[in-house]
């Protein structure tokens, strides 16, 4: 490793750790409310709604009609610490913290703006540096977790935000030299699921914007579940993933089962467009398959290189019917691999 990567790793792990230290800040009202920390929040809260507070309070001090003001929009104080868990000045956390790690490595012009990155983008993304690669790995798992915590807050659902907390410090606490703390993903079943998720949405994103799609356009089935496989398999070895490709399971065999420990289990089932199954591999298949497994964790994940047929149509229609009656498919994942115009040809 260079020493430009080594710095890179080495601002990675700082954000790291300052986020952990941010999420600890703003959730300290609601774990421990009697700490400095929790105090400074609650002034922190105040100051930032004072003269929103105070605008209100006058105008409704007022004769009615006297003036036509609008009352300040107020957040509440758990829709004010999911922001600051959630937003820096109305950018992504996740999105600032990024770009502060970018930053030593950009190279300016004359006049100040920017031309250049000193580190390539397949280094600074991890792709042939397994010790970057498995620190944005940790940076994307932290941001995860904070937003799972976003969401507690604002459901307040405090309950669980204690053990999200915990998995913190257990699978980060190493970058502040704690002994026991090593790089493990500990996952139950709800975040294996959604890490998986995440995974699997990563995926779609190289075949539908980086050109992973040159690999699958018109191949069979069976091509698709080899690269599926190997996109997955280095980050679940990583993450202490357990990925097994087409287990029987009694009913037959599905596509991949990942695991982690003995609680944690998620069902993937792959299909073309082009199969005259591919709703029936969502409504039965995969259902049957969950079934067999004991879970109720299943991603549905279906690839279009063209040449669809009439059951992909319906199964477009299904999700469609799903929306219009409030009903939504987080678990079904359409990827598009059909041939993509290049930027220099668009208009």
């Amino acid at each position: 490793m260079n020493g430009e990567l080594k710095q890179l790793k080495m601002y990675i792990e700082s954000s790291i750790v300052s986020e952990r230290n941010h999420i600890f800040k703003y959730t300290s009202p609601l774990t421990r409310p009697e700490s400095s920390q929790a105090k400074a929040v609650f002034l922190e809260y105040n100051r930032a709604t004072s003269n929103d507070r105070r605008h209100n309070y006058n105008l409704n001090s007022l004769p009615h009609g006297c003036y036509e003001v609008e009352e300040k929009d107020i957040p509440n104080f758990y829709e004010f610490l999911a922001n600051k868990l959630r937003y820096h000045f109305k950018k992504s956390r996740r999105s600032y913290v990024s770009g502060m790690i970018s930053d030593p490595f950009k190279v300016y012009d004359e006049d100040g703006f920017v031309e250049d990155m000193s580190i390539l983008d397949y280094e600074f993304t991890g792709e042939i540096d397994h010790e970057i690669f498995s620190s944005w790995l940790l940076f994307d798992h932290l941001f995860e977790i904070e937003e799972q915590i976003a969401k507690r807050v604002e459901a307040r659902n405090f309950i669980g935000i204690q053990s999200h907390l915990n998995l913190i410090d257990d699978n980060f606490g190493f970058l502040m030299n704690r002994k026991d703390s090593y790089f493990q993903l500990k996952m139950d079943e709800d975040e294996l699921y959604s890490w998986l998720l995440t995974e699997i949405i990563s995926f779609q994103h190289q075949v539908e914007e980086k050109g992973l799609w040159k690999s699958l356009n018109k191949e069979p089935e069976k091509h698709f579940q080899w690269v599926f496989a190997a996109v997955l398999g280095r980050v679940s070895e990583l993450c202490g993933v357990c990925m097994l490709a087409e287990p029987d399971v009694g009913s037959g065999k599905v596509d991949f089962i990942f695991s982690q420990g003995n609680n944690s289990k998620v069902c993937v089932e792959l299909k073309l467009s082009s199969s005259s199954k591919v709703l029936e591999g969502y409504t039965k298949q995969i259902q049957q398959y969950l079934k067999s497994e004991k879970t109720d964790k299943g991603i549905y994940v279906v690839i279009d290189s063209g040449d669809s047929k009439i059951s992909y149509s319906k199964l477009l229609n299904f999700i469609e019917d799903g929306k219009n009656n409030g009903q939504s498919y987080p678990e079904i994942i359409l990827v598009d691999a059909n041939p993509k115009i290049s930027a220099s040809k668009r208009r």
